[in-house]
């Protein structure tokens, strides 16, 4: 079954299916009514690109998007479809000359005018089920329109709602916020943007439709020439737009069968989700040659240091740090998967082709380092002291950082440990480590996105190196087999190796949900101010234009380039970040994956680096509930706050879980305290950034604690009030 395509694309003798909007025509597809109209001005048209750009919106060649006007017919994919950008339709990386500096410590310098190469995208058979969907409608005034805003969602299901997501399929509305683009500075420049709420079905058709948008002067929104010819049945009198006119009809009359009339229409289009197996199985298929390779036996490790960390003691609370070294197969195309290097097709360019060990047996050498509480053995010195065996865990590091080092070794961590009597080993999230920060292949991929899977490639394999870590805290001959891992007379090992949890935060909390959905060994996690969803994180990042955007900006100029182009990463970030895992914590398990996977979100309310709005689509994607009151009542900035977030009714609960903690209010004089999140796509800067607030406090980690057991539950730290962290003001807010 085919969704709409442009026609010179379709397979012939290709089953209808009125549902899925195919373009072989069947009931819905007569001409339109008829209007007397002279015909449309289309002289503004380029028809030469009809092809490859969807010219019912001009502002851009790839808008609307995403779209299936580009995409072409595969019956090979679960889809039955296959992207089809042309490198003609692309955007084009400018020229950029960055200087070395402390965010990009090798500087960026390129020359050339680069179209995106639209290879890596071409291999999906959909779109994003958290698709940045984006148009461009000129001077609208999407307020005085009634469109759905960020603070009021239920305003999506309004009858009258002027910009509309259904399931093709069912006619059943999409749960959506819509805004402008805040951070561009004309109408020329600013898109138009729809973020689904709840991320999409894999596999299904959705149709896009905007309808009764006014102006900022009250004035109803024409449609395009184009759209209004199909929409009233106007003949262009070209056959390149006349050969579209049979689906236009086919999406026309859906969209009538849901009560939607085909007069009102500005704009329309569809675009199918890309499948279950295209989404995942690179990392599926890594996890399962890897592990194969280990035919029932351990991960190969080494020691290389036992002990001491500090002046020859070991940091406070911990009583031993051990760190070394372990091998995993290496399916990146560069000796030793060193920074820089994406999977390796086996020189194979079929779209659907998967990685493949380089050279047959290469490895990838990857760093560990373990922490032990003073709580599981109080002093290794002394052959007497008594071993409280700990509970073994993976911590996952933040944006940039090293599981070896820096953060790990951090307070907050170490009182994790102790208070909770928790083994922490960390290895670094590689593609988003501190190796490729000075490398310098983030910087690079900014200059031209076409290098985004030197990132995502790696990251794939940086959750494959997760895994083994956490095979070697659960397998006998793993870290079980080794002298620095057992203590006393009796050679006790120190920890419990029944069970390995996860505990990550930022960008662990961003990885951790990919990881916990993928992992063969692993079943329960925290996910601390979590994410998902790049495209919607960076542009509410804090920081995002001083780290990220003056090289983005640079490379793309054009204002609606740079809106597209984060659309597009999405497509492939899906591989490698929650946003592609999240249905199948939902209930739905991955291939080869065990059942019965938990996870606990701990948002921080106001996070100026991973907006809480995203720790909301994950809670209602994945179905989490979550603590009520969680915002202080009559204060809270949405009309109605946490849509379609079930409420916990009863604890201990046994489900995943969302605690938005609160640092307070902020407080002008003092600076102290967090204001809500602006509205806008645009990152917050008022006020302490709480991002580090929720795993700083005690309550919270006692909850974390009890959810992290091997039938753990969700525990009320929190009682009749909002779950407030430890460095919570108490001042009103205003």
């Amino acid at each position: 079954m085919f969704s709409i395509r442009h026609p010179r694309l379709a397979i012939a003798g290709a089953a209808c299916s009125f549902l899925l909007l195919t373009a072989c025509g069947g009931s819905g597809s007569s001409s339109g009514p008829a209007t007397g109209e002279p015909p449309p001005d289309l002289s503004d048209l380029d028809l030469s690109s009809a092809e490859y750009c969807d010219l019912t919106v001009t502002a851009r060649c790839l808008y609307p998007f995403p779209n299936n006007y580009f995409t072409k017919a595969d019956a090979a994919t679960p889809t039955g479809l296959r992207v089809n950008f042309q490198r003609q339709a692309m955007p084009i990386a400018q020229p950029v000359a960055i200087d070395a500096n402390p965010y990009a410590p090798t500087g960026v310098h390129t020359t050339e005018a680069t179209p995106v190469d639209p290879a890596e995208w071409n291999r999906n058979d959909g779109f994003s089920p958290g698709a940045m969907i984006q148009t461009w409608t000129g001077n609208v005034d999407l307020e005085a329109s009634g469109a759905v805003t960020i603070d009021d969602l239920s305003k999506a299901m309004d009858t009258d709602a002027p910009v509309l997501l259904l399931d093709a399929e069912t006619g059943e509305r999409q749960l959506i916020w819509v805004e402008m683009d805040a951070n561009a500075s004309s109408t020329e420049g600013r898109a138009l943007l729809i973020r689904p709420a709840r991320n999409l079905l894999e596999g299904r058709t959705y149709i896009v439709a905007l309808r009764n948008l006014v102006d900022d002067q009250g004035e109803a929104l024409e449609a395009s020439a184009l759209f209004k010819a199909y929409r009233d049945g106007q003949d262009t009198g070209e056959p390149v737009l006349e050969a579209r006119r049979e689906s236009m009809n086919t999406l026309f009359a859906s969209l009538e069968s849901h009560g939607i009339a085909r007069r009102d229409l500005i704009q329309a289009w569809t675009f199918t989700v890309a499948s279950q197996k295209n989404l995942t199985e690179r990392l599926l298929h890594i996890r399962d040659q890897a592990f194969a390779n280990l035919g029932g036996g351990a991960p190969a490790f080494t020691i290389d240091q036992v002990g001491t960390d500090i002046e020859g003691k070991p940091r406070s609370g911990l009583s031993r740090g051990i760190t070394g070294t372990f091998e995993v197969p290496n399916f990146l195309n560069k000796t030793g998967g060193v920074p820089g290097a994406s999977f390796n097709y086996s020189g194979s360019n079929a779209p659907d082709a998967l990685p493949e060990q380089w050279n047959g047996d290469d490895t990838l050498t990857a760093r560990f380092r373990c922490q032990v509480p003073d709580s599981t053995v109080q002093d290794f010195s002394d052959p007497d002291s008594p071993v409280t065996p700990a509970r073994p865990a993976l911590y996952g590091h933040g944006l940039f950082g090293e599981g070896p080092g820096g953060e790990f070794r951090s307070g907050n961590v170490r009182a994790m440990q102790t208070e909770h009597n928790i083994l922490f080993c960390a290895t670094d999230w590689i593609g988003m480590a501190q190796e490729d920060f000075i490398a310098g292949v983030i910087h690079h991929i900014l200059a031209d996105i076409s290098l985004l899977p030197r990132q995502l490639d790696r990251s794939q394999q940086g959750l494959l190196n997760a895994m083994f870590l956490a095979e070697l805290l659960r397998h006998p001959d793993g870290f079980a087999s080794d002298p620095a891992f057992h203590h006393g007379p009796d050679n006790t090992l120190i920890y419990d190796p029944t069970e390995v949890f996860y505990d990550g935060n930022s960008q662990g909390g961003i990885l951790g949900g990919a990881l916990i959905a993928t992992a063969p060994n692993l079943h329960r996690g925290v996910l601390g101010v979590p994410g998902s969803n790049y495209s919607l994180l960076l542009r509410r990042y804090g920081p995002f234009n001083e780290r990220f955007g003056v090289i983005l900006n640079q490379a793309y100029p054009n204002e609606l380039d740079r809106s597209l182009v984060l659309g597009l990463m999405q497509m492939l970030w899906d591989r490698a970040e929650n946003n592609g895992y999240l249905s199948h914590l939902a209930g739905r398990s991955l291939p080869g994956t065990p059942t019965g996977k938990r996870v606990l979100l701990h948002p921080a309310l106001g996070d100026h680096l991973v907006t809480t709005w995203s720790a909301e689509i994950m809670a209602r994607t994945i179905g989490a509930a979550m603590h009520e009151p969680t915002a202080r009542l009559g204060e809270h900035p949405d009309t109605v706050p946490y849509v379609d977030i079930e409420r916990i009714q009863q604890y201990p609960y046994h489900g995943h879980a969302l605690m938005v903690w609160d640092s307070g209010a902020h407080d002008p004089d003092s600076g102290h305290g967090t204001p809500y999140a602006p509205l806008t796509n645009t990152g917050p800067s008022a006020g302490e950034d709480p991002h580090e607030s929720p795993r700083n406090t005690v309550s919270a980690r006692q909850q974390k604690s009890a959810f992290l057991e091997q039938f753990g539950s969700v525990i009320d730290v929190c009682g009749e009030s909002p779950c407030y962290t430890d460095d919570y003001t108490g001042l009103s807010r205003d």
